[in-house]
């Protein structure tokens, strides 16, 4: 397969991330792979991403830049744009090993070219792993109490891309992804290996603890109301709908606990465990009320 007929498509969306770029785009463009492509979209920065580029001259590599619109709308305009078989996504602080292509396109070959791919991923800082995710089934429901699955261990075939995509509303962000898994688990099912892709750095950039009680509650309904629109989604996990809105009162409640909102962290709690009973026994219910006794400073 030539360079100019590449299997797998990486797409970055990135804002603002230029020193970031600068150091992991060389090794990526160093892969133990041949066949694929690296797709960077700028999503309206205001650094010097720009002049990142061009510097950077490969021809596995296409920089893209359009206005600012969040992740989900630029992972969508890169991957359209892509002419790879299958599509993976990475942030652009992220890290993918060297050989997760060759990895990935075995996996591929011996699943049988599957519609809907995750592999096993890392998180962790850049230097140290602190927790492999590696254990996930086949099976759609994994993800009815949260989001088991990264952006860096999905492999999607690029026409199921085209027939579904991102849902680019930025009231979304930071569960676009959970809410499309759900539709793509629904309508394809998911195949998933073992086989450890990346890394995903943890920094304070990529936490929501800040995130407003409004804000958090915007994500919840948004991400039932654009997945329970499919009519799969609805059949999959329909019996299974209070058990999630559990675990998003559950998220609430542990981020509001976090900033020392007590009283709405409470409320949240016993929403949860209004929907479900058995929100009680989780381990996020423990870690709540732990937050819940402890004096905020």
């Amino acid at each position: 397969m030539s360079q100019t007929d590449p299997f797998i498509s990486i797409v970055i969306p990135s804002y603002n991330r230029a020193t970031f770029l600068e150091q992991n785009i060389p090794a990526l463009l160093k892969l133990d792979y041949d066949a694929y492509e690296l797709i960077v979209v700028d999503d309206g920065s205001t650094d010097n991403t720009s002049a990142v580029f061009d510097k950077l001259k490969d021809p596995k590599l296409t920089y893209l830049k359009k206005n600012n619109e969040e992740r989900a709308a630029a992972r969508n305009y890169g991957a359209i744009r892509a002419h790879g078989d299958y599509i993976t996504f990475l942030d652009s602080d992220d890290i993918l090993f060297p050989d997760a292509l060759r990895k990935a396109a075995s996996v591929i070959g011996k699943k049988g070219n599957p519609d809907f791919l995750h592999l096993a991923y890392e998180i962790g800082t850049e230097q140290k792993a602190s927790k492999t995710i590696n254990n996930l089934k086949e099976d759609p429901l994994i993800l009815v109490q949260g989001n088991p699955l990264s952006c860096i261990g999905v492999f999607i075939k690029k026409e199921v891309f085209e027939k579904h995509q991102f849902t680019p509303d930025r009231a979304l962000a930071g569960s676009e992804d959970w809410e499309f898994w759900l539709r793509l688990a629904a309508n394809y099912g998911i195949r998933t290996s073992n086989e450890v892709v990346g890394r995903l750095i943890e920094h304070d950039t990529r936490s929501v603890i800040s995130a407003p009680e409004d804000a958090l509650l915007r994500k919840q309904a948004l991400s039932f109301q654009y997945s329970f629109a499919d009519s799969a989604v609805q059949k999959v996990f329909g019996p299974y709908k209070k058990l999630m809105m559990a675990h998003w009162e559950t998220y609430i409640s542990l981020h509001l606990a976090m900033n020392g909102e007590k009283k709405h962290a409470i409320h949240y709690l016993f929403s949860a465990i209004r929907y479900n009973i058995s929100s009680i026994f989780n381990k996020r219910t423990l870690v709540i009320c732990k937050l819940l006794l402890q004096k905020h400073k």
